[in-house]
């Protein structure tokens, strides 16, 4: 039986809004459409409050979906901890946040002036997949909770016993967000998926490493490919005795086996079942960051913060339009507020910014410039924390048009999918921590000299669409040691034609699915010194300096932002 976790509900975002006044110097018509932009402003705004209050729907919303949602609102302090039907009401709280976010964001992008001409940049459509519905997880997400209502209906009508429907998809377990913090989980669960023998080599070596590790509970490796690749591989055998032996850290997981296909995200499978609530991740060639930044500086973050993903990889998506701009930066200034007034993770609205592609034409772009620490909207695998909870939502019958897209999809995007179903559902951005600290200050005599790339080096170069570079897709992430390409990592990206434009695609396709686009991260330095205003800079902010030294983290220091929440 799943334990249940209490339930952290995220807000749907407020924006201010200014209706237009009217002036004495206004022509007859003019002042007529100003009263009418600010009537529709007003009427906005307050159903964006009642939304997130009242839970008060806009009438063309599913009659049926919005008296469950209310009947379910008014139960919102009393959850079923049983396996029973009852017990989803857990679930469908988690998905009414993200419904209501969606539901809000769509009534203020119809509340804007439609585009009139060609956009200034289009999406580009490079793939013949074709994109996410824009706002598509209301009807996602509606049709869900339709089933729910029908399963607690035919379960009550039949005195509560037996399954409601023959429907596999309502015998999938019911998934629980993770709390806010996890002070008590001092280990994690590392896990790392692989599909081809010519990577073992330094699969291997990692699995070493990290297993060395004393924070290090168990290794996974999940395997994609049939186990005689393995059995015919020197290597290969190496792991299988591992799998075998009790006493060793490193079990196997095979996807075949389990019934799933080659695919992605089932390293994010509930059938892997992480014995630790804080599950890290890396590629199978690395780099596998140093303990000191993963253990003692990420792990710790991560205490703090269990209900979003904390990244060492971060990636920034960057907004075009003034109004996007605005709101970005609202956001991020009320996401710095709400980490200083608590000193660490607080259950405070964070507003997501909508994404109106088809009203107004914005777009999103994927920015491969930078791994910032402020400004960061999703992350890239290596290096990233996440509570095993969510590993339920990723794979929700619900998301099964999320999955489909990342499956068809050239790029096969499963990093922007995580990062976006894990914003939606904690309503905040991920959490950045550097991946490279130095030993200083702190009296820890901790080993690892692992040295991570140097992100604010010149290193990319854009030519038609293609680039010079390594980068992040699919299996195929970018990462840079002393300033140089690491070839033997991957192969270059210009090898891949147009692969920066189809991630750019799929980030445009998968945010406008949701609708919004979450705040952007804070970086290790927030209301330190060491936190400096830079207006070009994802977020406005960086630190400086970017690797810090151990001394200087202020969530492992007395005194600190965030120490004493897990002190």
């Amino acid at each position: 039986m799943r334990r249940a976790e209490s339930v952290a509900s995220s807000s749907s975002s407020r924006p201010a809004a200014a209706a237009p006044s009217s002036s004495s110097r206004l022509s007859g018509p003019a002042r007529a459409i100003c009263m009418v932009i600010a009537f529709l402003l007003c009427i906005t705004l307050w159903k964006l409050g009642s939304l997130t209050t009242g839970h008060s729907y806009p009438p063309d919303y599913p009659t049926d979906i919005i008296g469950w949602l209310r009947l379910l609102g008014k139960n919102d302090k009393q959850q079923d901890t049983s396996r029973d039907v009852d017990d989803i009401e857990s679930e469908v709280h988690a998905f009414k946040a993200v419904l209501s976010r969606a539901v809000t964001n769509r009534m203020i992008c119809n509340s804007l002036l439609k585009r009139s001409g060609p956009p200034d940049k289009e999406v580009p459509r490079i793939t013949n997949v074709t994109m996410l519905a824009e706002f598509g997880i209301i009807n996602a997400l509606s049709e869900w909770i339709g089933k729910v209502k029908e399963e607690r209906h035919e379960v009550s009508g039949a005195g509560g016993a037996g399954n409601a429907t023959n429907d596999d998809n309502t015998k999938y377990p019911v998934c629980h967000l993770p709390p806010p913090t996890s002070c008590e989980t001092t280990t994690y669960t590392a896990v790392f998926m692989s599909h081809a023998t010519d990577r073992l080599k330094k699969l291997v070596g990692g699995i070493k490493d990290i297993c060395s590790r004393s924070a290090t509970e168990e290794v996974i490796v999940v395997w994609n490919s049939p186990r005689s690749l393995l059995e015919s591989d020197k290597l290969g055998r190496e792991l299988l005795e591992w799998d075998t032996d009790p006493s060793h850290k490193m079990r196997m997981f095979f996807s075949l086996e389990n019934g799933l296909e080659n695919n992605l995200l089932n390293r994010y499978h509930p059938l892997i079942s992480p014995k630790s609530e804080a599950v890290m991740y890396f590629d199978d060639d690395g780099p596998f960051f140093d303990e000191r930044a993963m253990s003692h500086v990420g792990l710790e973050l991560w205490r703090r913060n269990a209900d979003v993903q904390n990244a060492a990889f971060p990636r920034n998506l960057r907004v075009l339009s003034d109004r996007m701009k605005k709101m970005q930066k609202h956001g991020m200034e009320a996401n710095i507020r709400s980490i200083l007034a608590a000193g660490a993770n607080e259950d405070t609205d964070i507003p997501f910014t909508p994404t109106c592609r088809d009203r107004t034409g914005d777009i999103i772009e994927y920015n491969y410039f930078v791994f910032p620490q402020f400004g960061a909207n999703m992350a890239l695998p290596s290096g990233s924390i996440i509570h095993r909870n969510y590993l339920c939502f990723i794979w929700h019958p619900a998301l099964e048009e999320l999955r489909r897209y990342i499956r068809e999809h050239h790029t096969h995007p499963d990093d922007q999918t995580v990062s976006a179903i894990i914003s939606q559902l904690s309503g905040k951005p991920p959490r950045a921590f550097p991946r490279n600290v130095k030993d200083g200050g702190a009296g820890v005599n901790l080993r690892g000299s692992e040295k991570a790339p140097n992100s604010t080096a010149k290193r990319r170069k854009l030519f038609s669409g293609e680039f010079d570079v390594i980068d992040d897709a699919a299996d195929d992430h970018d990462y840079y040691v002393a300033g140089h390409v690491d070839q033997h990592h991957r192969r270059l990206l210009w090898q891949q034609k147009n692969w920066g434009p189809m991630r750019e695609e799929a980030a445009n396709s998968i945010i406008g699915y949701f609708g919004s686009l979450n705040a952007g991260s804070v970086g290790w330095c927030v209301g330190t010194e060491y936190q400096k205003k830079r207006p070009r800079s994802p977020g406005g902010y960086t630190c400086e300096p970017e690797f810090p030294t151990l001394d200087l983290i202020p969530w492992i220091k007395p005194g600190g932002i965030g120490y004493d929440t897990c002190p």
